[in-house]
């Protein structure tokens, strides 16, 4: 149930209702006192019938609501428990694997400033002591220090000692990577009223529904009334460095969370972000406001030999030899716990003297350099050996190892350059194989499915009657309709499987356990929209093309089927928009690109109507696309400029009026025709997801559940689509799209296949990132796969091939 306070929406319904029965009442007698229909003495019981119904009314009203405000706040109650324990299944994991075996913490020491007219305790202190009195008192906090010096593992440490401490109606800790909030969009309406899109709120909204699940209505009322505690890593990550008079995304940044507040005044917050970098954004005038700040000093040598103690439980290491000699620059590199950690790895106890000692280094940044050339195979030996122990034992499925398969170090570390993205995260396939070769490859696949599509349907037209092979307005107008569909739809198919084909964690690495049937049913709904899409879609427009709608609806009058058809179309294209893939414009090039193709393509419709014969039409659209495409690619047009282009070339071939006696066509005409003109408007970089937003809520307005319209809107287009092109052109458009669902996935199984023959990637990437997770090489934060760190992620870019040992 969503959760939320009662609206009075139901209550000036009811109200209204009431006072206009109440005045009816009054009108009516006093009409009937004035015409003696009624005797004065009845007035009175004439006007207590109304009276009673408005009271009944009232209370009714007041009853609903009490009862809506208990059964929110159980739903909100029970969603806190229910965040809460999906925070704590994966934070706590998270910490046990940063930390390694025993989740050894370091209690380094810190330097606390307190806020302005805070109680936080000021000085020296360790970060156990931070932990209990922040806990006690949740506010501001921002946490700084060297790159490597504990930033995050504190910040996973923190969620769960808030956890701990946490009462039923507390505040959820939620921890985030900051680098992922988008920069909010101010754009000046039509009207000339500034609107604002996104925002921190809305990001934290929407990271809740992605990461763990929520409702949409859920997550922004917990959002709204303060329920959830940002934890935000990565400040520093933002932006490579503060250059230029314009403020970064992390200044942006830093504004949103200053903005952010509680009825008490600032609302909680915890930001990591390096020393240096927070220094710089200071100077700038920059900062979390009304936070306390904590600078994480260096690890030193008596705590760095008590850790690696704590973790050989008191028995020797190979790496105490090592810090009994530390020099200079190994004790400078050892400060940053992430270095010591990696120490450990290369010269701890399952070393077995892999690594060449560090006598010869003369600096901190070549010990670090040394350290991190070691860190892959070191990790990869272990996580090896943990493997060969697990499946030797008899409780081997209990542990993750058991699971797990054996790698080379060299091949990880050419998989893991090559699944470098930005900011630490891993890249999609696309990326990983190189998107140029990616959609290239997309491109052939497409063109092949096309041209298979087009002779298959040739080839089998002498199996079905001749009749079912009459075009509407002959054969080369319904080619390139399907021609054009299936550019268009390949286009985009092309462009979404390159991008958005990430490395994502799955619920089991996360920390959740999804049970048999909860797999039956993702397997199940995956295949299911696939069938829906690939399947159903094309079928139904058959079935709508060869339904005898159109003789039915003969005796529906012109002006009313032109409105129909003008908001249908419209609607059709509104919800088209919900994809990132289809919005108008990003930059100013694009937005010409999405003016100047339309009117290409209106023009080339009056080309084709002048034109006859089939030679002037060919000519005509290998112009009109020569021409697009150049416009296209000097104006990085988008999907949306693509596809308002053809339409407006439909647009003018369409043989009746656009005007009020042109019919179902003519209204189809103009409602695309002001599609095009208010998404040049307003459907600007980021718009989808409003509009998605739009189309939802549009949809439980009219309370159409989502399969009515995935079975309606094809029908109705194969419905229009007979009688403009005629049945044996729909039926083309039919399988044209079914060629393009195929060649999706097939394009999906060559993309993966070709990364994985040329080496940037592994056959089976999801038990690879799984592995490199529990190996210690990735993290999750906020529900992405990130790099242990990001001086791993750098050391990994600029070193293409794994060092010789």
């Amino acid at each position: 149930m969503e959760t939320g306070r009662p609206s009075p929406a139901g209550v000036r319904r009811l109200l209204g209702g009431g006072v206009v029965v109440l005045v009816a009442g009054c009108v009516w007698a006093g009409w009937s006192v004035s015409r003696g229909g009624l005797q004065p003495q009845d007035v009175s019981g004439v006007l207590g019938l109304p009276v009673g119904i408005l009271g009944i009314l009232v209370g009714a009203a007041v009853s609903l609501g009490a009862l809506r405000l208990q059964q929110a706040t159980d739903a909100r109650a029970a969603a806190l428990d229910s965040l809460a324990g999906a925070v704590r299944e994966i934070e706590v994991a998270e910490r046990a694997h940063m930390l390694g075996g025993g989740a050894h913490l370091i209690d380094l020491r810190v330097e606390v400033t307190p806020r302005q007219g805070g109680t936080e305790p000021p000085g020296p202190q360790r970060l156990s002591d931070v932990a209990a009195w922040y806990c006690a008192a949740p506010g501001r906090l921002v946490v700084t220090g060297a790159p490597g010096a504990g930033k995050t593992v504190f910040a996973v440490h923190l969620v769960v000692r808030l956890l701990a401490a946490r009462g039923p109606a507390d505040p959820v800790p939620v921890r985030l990577a900051i680098g992922d909030l988008p920069a909010p969009r101010t754009h000046r309406r039509w009207w000339g009223r500034w609107r604002t899109v996104g925002g921190f709120e809305r990001w934290l909204t929407d990271s809740l529904v992605k990461v763990y699940g929520l409702r949409e209505g859920t997550a922004a009322d917990l959002v709204a009334r303060r329920l959830v505690i940002p934890v935000l890593d990565g400040l520093d990550e933002m932006d490579a460095e503060v250059t230029g008079p314009e403020p970064g995304r992390a200044q942006r940044a830093l504004d949103e969370l200053n903005a952010y507040e509680s009825v008490d005044g600032s609302a909680p917050v915890v930001l990591t972000c390096r020393a240096q970098r927070y220094t710089e954004l200071s100077e700038r005038y920059a900062w979390l406001r009304q936070s306390a700040l904590l600078r994480i000093a260096g690890v030193d040598v008596e705590e760095a030999r008590s850790y690696v103690e704590k973790r050989s439980d008191g028995r020797g290491s190979p790496l105490d030899a090592l810090l009994d000699g530390a020099g200079e620059a190994v004790a400078q590199a050892l400060s940053s716990p992430f270095y010591l950690g990696l120490a450990y790895a290369v010269y701890g106890e399952a070393a077995q003297g892999q690594a060449q000692p560090l006598a010869h280094l003369a600096t901190a940044d070549e010990v670090r350099e040394h350290l991190l050339a070691h860190y892959i195979p070191a990790a990869t030996r272990a996580a090896n050996t943990a493997a060969q122990r697990a499946r030797q034992r008899v409780v081997a499925t209990e542990s993750p190892w058991g699971r797990q398969a054996e790698y080379e170090p060299a091949r990880v570390h050419q998989w893991l350059h090559h699944m470098a993205g930005e900011e630490g995260k891993l890249s999609s396939i696309g990326e990983a194989l190189g998107l140029v070769s990616a959609r290239a490859l997309g491109g052939a696949v497409m063109a092949l499915a096309l041209g298979a599509a087009f002779l298959w349907g040739r080839s089998v037209e002498g199996l079905f009657p001749a009749r079912w092979w009459d075009h509407q307005h002959g054969v080369v107008v319904s080619t390139v309709v399907a021609g054009a569909v299936g550019v268009l739809a390949g286009a985009l198919f092309v462009a979404a499987v390159t991008d958005a084909l990430t490395f994502a964690p799955s619920e089991r690495v996360r920390g959740s356990r999804p049970g048999l049937g909860r797999r039956l049913w993702q397997v199940t709904t995956l295949w299911g929209d696939i069938a829906s899409w690939a399947l159903l879609l094309p079928v139904l427009l058959v079935v709508g093309a060869a339904s005898p709608v159109v003789g039915w609806l003969a005796w529906v009058p012109e002006p009313a089927s032109y409105v129909v058809g003008a908001v249908v179309c419209f609607g059709v294209c509104v919800a088209l928009a919900a994809s990132e893939n289809t919005v108008a414009h990003v930059d100013g090039r694009s937005l010409a690109g999405c003016v100047l193709l339309p009117l290409l393509g209106w023009s080339l419709g009056f080309v084709m109507e002048e034109v006859h014969g089939r030679p002037g039409h060919i000519a005509s659209l290998v112009g009109f696309w020569i021409v697009g495409a150049f416009l296209a690619d000097s104006t990085k047009a988008t999907g949306f400029a693509l596809v308002t282009g053809f339409g407006m070339c439909l647009a003018t071939t369409v043989p009746e009026s656009i005007g009020p006696d042109g019919g179902a066509w003519g209204g189809a005409a103009v409602g695309f025709i002001a599609y095009c003109v208010l998404g040049c408007l307003f459907l600007g970089s980021g718009s989808a997801e409003r509009t998605w937003r739009g189309v939802r809520r549009a949809g439980r307005v009219l309370r159409l559940p989502g399969w009515l319209s995935l079975v309606v809107v094809p029908y109705a287009v194969g419905v229009a689509g007979e009688g403009l092109l005629g049945f044996a052109g729909v039926v083309g458009v039919a399988v044209v799209w079914v060629a393009m669902s195929a060649a999706v996935l097939l394009d999906v199984l060559l993309l993966w296949l070709a990364a994985a023959l040329l080496g940037r990637v592994p056959a089976r990437v999801d038990a690879f990132t799984t592995w490199a997770y529990h190996a210690g090489l990735l993290r999750i934060v906020g529900g992405d796969y990130q790099f242990r760190h990001s001086e791993l992620h750098a050391w990994l870019v600029r070193n293409p091939r794994a060092p010789r040992p």
